[in-house]
């Protein structure tokens, strides 16, 4: 039935269904499914940058007992609040760090990632062979558990966690 349907529109048509040359038509150009498409290339031709980039502002770098400076503030007192720049924007009275919601994502600063994770099982403040500013967060337990490499004051690197080791069984009694 449907061949039927072809060969009348055909012969109605008086010539040929599809036309001789395809001069910018649907074929024109050859199809090549593995290519980046044009909407997925940079348009300057340089890499993309996804995540934060740039110098990190000291109010956003941990202290060596893993506290942030607004945090450390915090659990100061209210006086050492008020003492406080406004730039380093310290919690209002009564507010807890943002824990739990969200992911930690490369780029993050040491304050971010630490307002999401909490406090860190072991913290290791010191330099790369650069000079530069190197600082690894441990997380055993919680909801982000990891070795987190900061490279001035920026996260570069995530790591699994060692695996808590399980405590041995005693050996199972024998039956006599």
């Amino acid at each position: 039935m449907v061949g039927a349907v072809v060969l009348a529109v055909a012969g109605c048509g008086g010539g040929q269904i599809l036309p001789d040359n395809n001069e910018g038509g649907f074929f024109s150009k050859p199809l090549n499914v593995f290519a980046t498409p044009d909407w997925a290339r940079p348009v300057s031709g340089e890499r993309v940058q996804l995540g934060p980039s740039g110098p990190v502002a000291p109010e956003d770098l941990i202290t060596a007992d893993g506290q942030c400076p607004a945090a450390a503030a915090m659990a100061a007192g209210p006086a050492q609040v008020a003492a406080t720049p406004a730039s380093v924007n310290p919690l209002e009275p009564g507010m807890q760090p943002h824990m739990g919601g969200g992911g930690i994502a490369l780029g993050m600063s040491e304050c971010e990632a630490v307002r999401r994770a909490g406090q860190p099982s072991n913290v290791s403040v010191g330099a790369d062979e650069k000079g530069e500013r190197k600082v690894v967060l441990t997380y055993l337990a919680g909801n982000a558990p990891g070795i987190y490499t900061f490279a001035s004051g920026r996260l570069k690197v995530v790591e699994r966690a060692p695996e808590p080791q399980r405590p041995s069984r005693p050996p199972a009694r024998q039956k006599r």
